[in-house]
C-alpha cells in the first residue's frame, strides 16, 4: 500500500487470541490499548485502559489464515471514528440540551429541565443500545497479520 491509502486509517496492534472458523470471526486482544490517550474517544472506548476488556471480535472472511498467538494489525477508518464520536457524544447532547431547554421554557423549572435532560440521555442510550444490531455494521473492522 501506498502512504495516500493511510490517511484514513486507525491501526491497533494485537496479538490473536481465538479464532472460529466456523463463523468467520476473529478474537483479537489490543497490545497498543494504552496508548489511547489522544484519542478523544478513549473515556468512551470500552477497550482503553482496561485489560480485561481490550479483545474484540472481528468478522473476517480470511479467518483460516489465522491462528492463536500471531501478532495483527486491525484497522479502521477515520469515518467510523468519527460516526461513533457522533453517536457517543454529540446526538446525546444535543437530545439533552433541545430537551432541557423545552422543559425549562414551559416550567420555568430549573429541576425539571435537569430531569428531563438526564432522561432524554438515559432515553437515548437505551435506544442506541437496542439498536446495536442495525448499528453494528457500520463498524466493520479489517485484520491484517505484522510483518
Amino acid at each position: 500500500m501506498n502512504e495516500t491509502e493511510y490517511i484514513d486509517h486507525i491501526f491497533h496492534d494485537g496479538i490473536v487470541v481465538k479464532v472460529n472458523r466456523e463463523r468467520n470471526i476473529v478474537t483479537v486482544r489490543l497490545t497498543d490499548a494504552g496508548e489511547c490517550g489522544g484519542c478523544p474517544a478513549a473515556a468512551l472506548c470500552s477497550i482503553s485502559g482496561k485489560a480485561d476488556k481490550n479483545a474484540i471480535e472481528i468478522a473476517t472472511e480470511r479467518a483460516e489464515r489465522f491462528k492463536a498467538g500471531e501478532k495483527v494489525r486491525v484497522i479502521g477508518t477515520e469515518r467510523m471514528h468519527r460516526k461513533a464520536i457522533v453517536l457517543a457524544t454529540v446526538v446525546p447532547c444535543v437530545a439533552m440540551m433541545v430537551v432541557m431547554t423545552g422543559i425549562w421554557l414551559l416550567t420555568s423549572s430549573q429541576a425539571a429541565a435537569a430531569m428531563g435532560g438526564i432522561g432524554a440521555t438515559i432515553f437515548f442510550f437505551v435506544l442506541l443500545w437496542l439498536m446495536r444490531d442495525r448499528v453494528r455494521h457500520e463498524f466493520c473492522f479489517s485484520i491484517e497479520k505484522c510483518e
